[in-house]
């Protein structure tokens, strides 16, 4: 939205669209993806995605699988649920609130589809 595109654009080209792609990799692996999607989309993937796939995601991937290894985020997630997960209500509420959320449920409340076919039914719970 910060290029100009409204936020129902910005939802569908951010998230919406990203299930196609996961099920396209899903599917056949990156080499699927890329026959399948046009040939736009997989330039775009050539030239940016060392911007954003590079040695800082890496090196926050493997700080994130050192917390992991070491025992240090099975420490925090106990620590967080003695204290009934504050922190995580949270975060949970400042995601509930993020405008991609709220777009998000307005456009799929028009695409009755996609609840026939949920794999959530927080009914349940």
């Amino acid at each position: 939205m910060e290029g100009g595109y409204a936020p129902e654009m910005a939802y569908f080209e951010c998230l919406h669209e990203l299930k196609l792609i996961v099920d396209l990799m899903y599917e056949g692996g990156i080499a699927n993806m890329n026959y399948s999607i046009s040939n736009n989309a997989e330039y775009g993937e050539y030239v940016t995605g060392p911007e954003v796939i590079n040695e800082q995601s890496r090196e926050a991937m493997r700080n994130a699988l050192k917390r992991i290894q070491s025992g240090e985020y099975a420490k925090m997630f106990i620590a967080e649920g003695a204290t009934n997960y504050p922190s995580m209500t949270a975060r949970r509420r400042n995601n509930a609130a993020h405008q991609i959320e709220q777009v998000g449920g307005k456009l799929r409340e028009m695409m009755p589809w996609i609840t026939a076919n949920q794999l959530v039914d927080k009914s349940k719970n």
